[in-house]
């Protein structure tokens, strides 16, 4: 069996069609490259956002947190003045029932 004969134009042909579709591949997967890069990008960028804001949120809590603790002392306080007070009215009644 005889293989046919291929022309010097037909290879010619097959050659320009085969470098016309790795240049296309080429430039697709340059363009997937692209794209993906920028997406990754604005994902990072997003998830930047989302953390500073977190951090944000976690200072103002630590803040109020803070300020809760400032008031829990003053009630503290309040209530150790209240003792105090009681003792004396204790002490004023005791000392007014003696004399």
């Amino acid at each position: 069996m005889e293989l046919p004969s291929i022309s010097k134009e037909s290879v010619e042909l097959v050659s320009t069609k085969f470098d016309t579709i790795i240049t296309d591949v080429s430039e697709r997967m340059n363009y997937l490259i692209q794209q993906t890069c920028q997406s990754a990008e604005r994902h990072h960028d997003q998830c930047i956002a989302v953390a500073d804001e977190a951090t944000w949120e976690m200072d103002r809590l630590r803040t109020i947190i803070e300020r809760c603790d400032e008031i829990e002392l003053e009630f503290a306080k309040i209530k150790r003045i209240g003792e105090i007070v009681k003792q004396f009215k204790n002490r004023v009644a005791y000392l007014e029932k003696r004399a």
